[in-house]
């Protein structure tokens, strides 16, 4: 047997004894002093094997020249390792907006937000949530079960208000030489200032979602895009996923967005390209 298999079958084994010992306990085929038994002769050792050979692994990789990413795709699968590195993002995101500081802003940079008035509904389905762990908390009857849930609910929220929070925090990038277009952490495009050529300020209502279509990228809000922006070249996008690798690739010539204030675009746009035959129209 590999260590690839060894390593898993020791992660499964100690997942299904920590969850059977949890279910026994919690029904009351164990008493909670023979689950505490079980926990400090068998869990804890099963831990500590699957931490040993974590370790092992990860620096057999490494010694092979993977990247931390690589042998996190290795450890874990493509698959789940795409989650974990999703919601760890989704922490550092509620520790940026709660410092009140935004990813990659420094000297010279405009900041061009994209999230004013997109965030009610999701804020509303967040609210509700909430309510909906109360109420269980407060009508379900076994304390096991509301502590379970209860657990389970605030673990759930904390990633969904770090993909809130990624979109306050990643706004698009305006550098001067480069206009760089975000969807909450991922970057969907980077293009030259030199090749922009105007830009317009045109509502759209029809694509509410993010989309390339015809050579355009739209990257809307829930009532669509307020912005253009024309490309002397066509630039490389990639459309946002929730899994990077289910990133779609295309190509576009024009930009359709919806920004906080199209007239902070235009402005910033125009202090980059002036005299180099840039229109701002309106």
């Amino acid at each position: 047997m590999t260590a690839q298999r060894i390593h898993r079958v020791a992660l499964l084994v100690t997942i299904l004894t920590a969850a059977t010992n949890a279910l026994l306990a919690a029904f009351g085929v164990i008493t909670p002093g023979t689950a505490v038994v079980l926990w400090l002769a068998v869990e804890i050792p099963l831990l500590v094997l699957v931490a040993v050979l974590t370790v092992v692994r990860v620096r057999a990789l490494r010694r092979s020249g993977a990247t931390w990413t690589d042998a996190l795709d290795a450890l874990a699968g493509p698959a789940v390792a795409g989650l974990i590195r999703g919601e760890l993002r989704a922490y550092r995101s509620l520790w940026l907006l709660a410092r009140r500081r935004r990813d990659g802003i420094r000297d010279g940079v405009v900041a061009i937000g994209y999230t004013r008035g997109t965030m009610g509904v999701p804020i509303a389905f967040l609210v509700a949530c909430i309510v909906e762990t109360v109420a269980i908390h407060l009508l379900v009857p076994w304390p096991w079960l509301r502590t379970t849930l209860l657990f389970v609910s605030v673990y759930g929220f904390v990633p969904l208000c770090g993909i809130l929070a990624a979109r306050v925090v990643h706004p698009h990038l305006l550098d001067g030489t480069r206009f760089t277009l975000r969807s909450g952490r991922q970057v969907v495009a980077t293009v030259r200032c030199d090749d922009i050529g105007e830009v317009l300020v045109h509502r759209q209502f029809r694509i509410t979602s993010p989309a390339v279509e015809n050579g355009v990228l739209y990257l809307p809000g829930p009532d669509g895009t307020n912005v253009e922006v024309l490309l002397r070249d066509p630039a490389e996008v990639k459309l946002p996923r929730l899994l990077e690798r289910r990133r779609v690739p295309g190509r576009v010539e024009r930009l359709a967005l919806h920004v906080d204030d199209p007239a902070v675009l235009r402005a910033a746009l125009a202090a980059t390209r002036s005299g180099s035959g840039f229109t701002a129209a309106g």
